[in-house]
């Protein structure tokens, strides 16, 4: 299984990988982690060699999305050459937010060209099934929905608190909730955003830069966080807000139902698959424990807000139907299943 080892912060992504891998070893299954250095999905020509040395060296292979779909060439070479490969997507390439037509039309052409080499593709979403689907006309794709681990209740806070975990990156899109924040100032609430800020550094410092508006003490970077802090938030947290513009899955959004903390998320991404449960029957059948909002309309996630804020029995009804869908929470050896299944391991 080939990760990558330089990605900046905690992600997604390599929670993910990582669980999936602890998943299968406790089941017996022998795999080995290869991490590649580099900076995927950008590599240089060193990062290409040494992913071209690593492959030589495994018949059988899994990569991460964000280093087999900017590795064409490579991958091609090690299919030539008898390698199994199978690809894990995570996000696609051109769906990553703050590119330009040129960047993106790059990118896209890089991983149309890895994908139609592996042997096996698979999703960690159906929204990220049916992207790749639509882009690329590539059939076929699996999906391996990531899994939870089970958890506390949350106490919640007085005043209540918002909780924002993510990156800090234009496609996380803090800044929209910091603007529908802004207006909410008559109301008692506490904001925190947590998350790595390394990947974009000017965005990171224009989110910090607008939270000067709002008073000392309303809103909080503490950074990316993990382990007994996480926690720590959970149980104090009362919503999860993630107003992403793109997102294949959001599995904080699993993580906040795990703990009976309903979500604000954007439409139209796969976060709404997170937040109700994907197709039908099981979760899907249940009342939605939030919503989800267009990401680029600030105003209606300010009156959104306003709404759960003041509204007694509306929050009881998300919290109610939070807890309804954490009683049907999906297991990581449920996703490492899934995923073997899907590439014949």
């Amino acid at each position: 299984m080939l990760v990558p080892r330089d990605l900046p912060g905690p992600s997604g992504g390599t929670t993910y990988n990582t669980r999936v891998l602890a998943a299968w070893r406790s089941e017996g299954l022998d795999v080995t982690e290869a991490a590649v250095p580099g900076s995927w999905p950008h590599p240089s020509r060193e990062d290409r060699l040494e992913l071209r040395e690593t492959l030589r060296q495994h018949p059988r292979v899994l990569i991460d999305g964000i280093i087999a779909s900017a590795a064409p060439t490579e991958l091609a070479r090690a299919a030539a050459d008898g390698t199994e490969i199978a690809v894990l997507v995570h996000l696609p390439l051109p769906a990553e937010s703050g590119l330009s037509p040129a960047q993106r039309a790059r990118l896209a052409a890089s991983e149309r060209a890895a994908l139609e080499t592996a042997h096996a593709v698979v999703a960690t979403s159906a929204w990220a099934r049916e992207d790749l689907e639509a882009r690329y006309q590539l059939g076929g794709v699996a999906v391996a929905e990531p899994g939870v681990d089970t958890a506390d209740l949350t106490a919640g806070s007085t005043p209540p608190r918002l909780f924002m975990l993510g990156a800090l990156t234009p496609r996380k899109n803090a800044l929209l909730l910091l603007q529908a924040l802004t207006s909410l100032q008559d109301l008692a609430w506490d904001a925190v955003f947590a998350g790595p800020d390394g990947q974009d550094p000017g965005y990171a410092e224009r989110l910090r830069r607008a939270s000067t508006e709002l008073p000392a003490g309303r809103v909080s970077f503490p950074g990316a966080i993990a382990g007994k802090e996480l926690n720590t938030l959970w149980r104090s947290t009362d919503l999860l807000i993630l107003p992403s513009v793109a997102e294949t899955y959001g599995m904080v959004v699993t993580e906040a139902l795990a703990h009976g903390i309903p979500a604000m998320v954007g439409a139209g991404t796969g976060a709404e698959e997170a937040l109700r449960g994907p197709g039908t029957g099981g979760r899907a059948e249940l009342e939605s424990p939030g919503t989800a909002l267009d990401p680029g309309d600030a105003a209606t996630w300010a009156r959104t807000l306003r709404h759960w804020l003041e509204d007694d029995a509306l929050r009881h009804r998300w919290k109610s139907a939070a807890e309804a869908h954490r009683a049907r929470m999906r297991a990581w050896s449920d996703a490492a299943q899934d995923l073997r299944t899907a590439i014949h391991w």
